[in-house]
């Protein structure tokens, strides 16, 4: 009996390895990446090791699925089965004509019998045991040996060669016989023990791709909703996005100081947020709008605006628009110089009392910094904090 192993390695190959591999390498970046503090690398790589397990799994599978049924042992036993049933109904039929004389092999003679009826006994008989292999009528007309052993062990003549062929000198029953196709074969016993490894191969290439996305999207997420450390930010901040993971409403200013904040507020955009700056001088050295979605040399974009403190304390108007525009996510404001800041703050915090009496919360995280050395004003900064989360801002100072 063939060993499995000889049966997998004639069934699978090295495509079927090479599936195996994958799939066990992804298995162990996830064990890698699961305790591991920068795991988002691992995670990924063996995301795209669990893909590449599926496809090549799939493909040995169509490989494997494409052997077919080794049935050479049973027809031959069915057509041996099926020579000596004619023999033995033949002798009965001669058997009825005795004489006193006949001796054992008179006996055994089947004269009287046709070539003819010999041979649709014959064709007849073999028939009755292929029909109980199964699946074999559905292969078609098969060419059988012309042949058959009479009981006394003669060969039946050939048919002449004038009636073996027709007048273009081509064989009648060429046209019957189906082309011989190219195709692997094994017995079915084989075919079972493969299939069952394949089903095992392919569901263990799934399960191991269905984990290691699930563990990328929680990294994502995760990720997504930390203050500094977004991956590949997209457009998808929100409520839902946000009852995913944990998210700090008041945090420190980013590591880098000044320097480090144009890169942030483009990360904030990209995540899908707006922000109220409050800054000595403009870090975005006067842009008018920074990239919301970039697709190569298309994408669309956020507004920012730019005013100085002391015009909206004076405008009251230009305030309201200003915050108003951040908090249903339609701009961003960049708001310069230290005088008048702290009133400008205060206003802002007073519309968010305002809102959190009627329960109201930014549908996108609004993202409220102070950027300026100096303090902001006492009140005001203890409201921004004590009401961030419940709005769904982020207020972030020094």
């Amino acid at each position: 009996m063939t060993s499995t192993f000889a049966i997998l390695w004639e069934t699978f190959g090295l495509l079927g390895l090479a599936s195996a591999a994958a799939w066990a390498g992804a298995f162990c970046f996830l064990v890698a990446g699961i305790a591991h503090r920068h795991r988002w690398p691992r995670l990924v790589a063996a995301a795209g090791l669990a893909a590449a397990g599926v496809v090549l799994a799939a493909a040995t599978s169509t490989s494997i699925r494409s052997i077919e049924i080794d049935r050479s042992a049973e027809v031959l036993a069915a057509e041996a089965a099926g020579t000596q049933a004619v023999q033995e109904k033949l002798r009965g039929r001669a058997a009825n004509i005795r004489f006193a004389e006949d001796t054992a092999a008179d006996q055994a003679d089947v004269a009287g019998v046709t070539v003819a009826e010999e041979e649709g006994a014959y064709e007849r008989a073999v028939e009755e045991q292929l029909e109980k292999i199964p699946a074999y009528r559905a292969r078609g007309k098969k060419a059988r040996a012309s042949v058959k052993v009479a009981a006394t062990g003669d060969t039946a003549a050939p048919s002449s060669d004038a009636e073996a062929t027709d007048a273009s000198g081509a064989d009648p029953a060429a046209a019957d016989v189906e082309p011989e196709r190219d195709v692997r074969k094994l017995p079915e016993s084989q075919l079972v023990v493969a299939d069952r490894f394949d089903r095992g191969n392919r569901g263990v290439a799934w399960t191991a791709l269905v984990v290691a996305l699930g563990l990328v999207g929680m990294e994502y997420v995760r990720r997504f909703n930390s203050t500094f450390d977004p991956v590949w930010p997209l457009p998808l901040a929100g409520t839902p996005v946000d009852g995913l993971a944990g998210k700090e409403h008041v945090v420190s200013l980013p590591p880098g100081g000044f320097e480090a904040l144009p890169t942030w507020l483009e990360s904030l955009v990209r995540r899908g947020e707006s922000f109220l700056l409050f800054a000595a001088a403009d870090p975005l050295a006067g842009r008018s709008e920074l990239p919301w979605v970039s697709l190569g040399r298309f994408g669309l974009s956020t507004p920012v605006r730019n005013f100085s403190a002391v015009e909206l304390a004076a405008d009251p108007s230009l305030a309201e628009l200003a915050f108003e525009s951040a908090w249903f996510g339609r701009g961003c404001t960049v708001i310069t110089g230290e005088k008048a800041a702290g009133d400008v703050l205060a206003r802002f915090a007073a519309s968010l009392e305002s809102r959190r009496r009627c329960r109201a919360a930014a549908g996108r995280t609004l993202d409220i910094i102070w950027a300026i050395d100096a303090a902001p004003p006492a009140e005001a900064a203890a409201t921004m904090a004590r009401l961030a989360a419940a709005t769904n801002i982020r207020w972030s100072r020094p």
